[in-house]
């Protein structure tokens, strides 16, 4: 009897320490809210650090842009669209640019979907300046930022959209500064006078017809010619779309016409002045050839004495500009902010400088490639 107490006993004592033992496993668990309870300050004083974003978005904001370029194979316009690009690269914004290939319909549907994919503004070369206003309604009622370039807009155009404004060089500035440098070489050297009868007889290479840029630089050349105590000649101004190879068979024209006749060749731009340089040389002929934009190609030929001149209209410049004024606008800053351009109040228009070159000068030229 005493046996089976004592064994009792027993039981009710290790059932006692089998219940304690299971209290004591509950008391990380009646702890565990106090341990929540003192992490949740440390939660709270990194919450500062969640919310910083948002007080850095408007300088951190992301833009994506489309850059509508009219024809990806002109020297040119190519140039122009690198600055655009390295500028954009450079401030973090990302870009779709589109080739148009010369066709403005082709441009105009780019831009359409383009714009169906998300943009935040545009930079765009347009094939044919007066599509401009056809351009700006796609957007308008968004007001979405464009930025023009190259191939200016007429005034009223551009005043018709607040969010526009246009990019290029000086237009009737680079025609002065090409004939003044005739002017000069001409009376610097004697043997420009090929046939010995005072008078400059000059060929004009045209870029286009109705060219804002190509209409000013004659605009520009009858002002110097007019000004000038020198006898001028025209014996032709043909149209040749600022292209080399039509450059060249119009210059192959004119030595079957004229032959030494011709005393100074005169282009609208480097391009065709490549192209007379290559028909000169096929026919043995040897000629003052200026241009205008100091193409890399442009500045190799005056090193090797084919290209007498050229003006300096900055692309590289030019395409940086037109990426910072619409830069300015997509971040509603003052749109002179970063930008050295002159700016025309009345025109809406940015120019950049422009530099005539020689070989004396020619680093001003390469300058702009650095």
């Amino acid at each position: 009897m005493k046996k089976r107490i004592v064994a009792l006993l027993l039981v009710l004592v290790l059932a006692i320490g089998v219940l304690a033992a299971c209290g004591g496993s509950k008391t990380p668990e009646t702890k565990a809210p106090e341990t929540q309870a003192t992490e949740a300050p440390a939660d709270k004083t990194e919450a500062p650090a969640t919310e910083a974003p948002a007080t850095e978005a408007p300088a951190d904001q992301k833009f994506h842009i489309g850059v509508l370029i009219f024809d990806y194979s002109n020297d040119y316009i190519n140039y122009v669209r690198k600055g655009l690009e390295a500028a954009a690269d450079a401030a973090g914004v990302t870009y779709q640019d589109a080739n148009a290939e010369n066709n403005q319909p082709t441009m105009n549907d780019q831009m359409d979907q383009i714009y169906a994919k998300g943009v935040d503004g545009f930079c765009i070369a347009p094939v044919e300046s007066g599509a401009a206003a056809a351009l700006i309604d796609k957007v308008k009622a968004d007001n979405v930022p464009i930025a023009f370039v190259n191939k200016q807009p007429t005034p009223e155009v551009l005043n018709s959209y607040d969010n526009c404004y246009f990019v290029g060089c000086a237009t009737k500035l680079p025609g002065v500064q090409e004939f003044q440098m005739i002017e000069e070489d001409w009376k610097k050297d004697p043997t420009m006078d090929k046939n010995g009868d005072g008078k400059i007889q000059y060929v004009v290479i045209k870029g286009e017809n109705g060219h804002e840029n190509s209409e000013q630089r004659i605009i520009g050349m009858n002002e110097v010619i007019e000004a000038s105590d020198l006898e001028w000649d025209q014996l032709d101004l043909q149209v040749c779309g600022w292209n080399t190879a039509k450059a060249k068979d119009q210059m192959d024209a004119w030595i079957s016409r004229y032959g030494d006749q011709i005393e100074v060749v005169a282009s609208q731009n480097d391009a065709m002045a490549l192209g007379a340089i290559e028909a000169l040389r096929g026919a043995g002929m040897v000629l003052p050839v200026y241009g205008i934009n100091c193409l890399q190609s442009a500045l190799e030929a005056m090193e090797k004495g084919d290209l007498r001149g050229s003006v300096k209209t900055d692309m590289l410049l030019e395409g940086a500009t037109t990426f910072q004024v619409l830069y300015n606008m997509l971040r509603g800053v003052d749109k002179m902010t970063d930008v050295t351009a002159e700016y025309e109040e009345d025109t809406k228009c940015f120019r950049v400088p422009t530099v005539p070159v020689r070989l004396e000068n020619i680093d001003e030229g390469w300058e702009m490639y650095k």
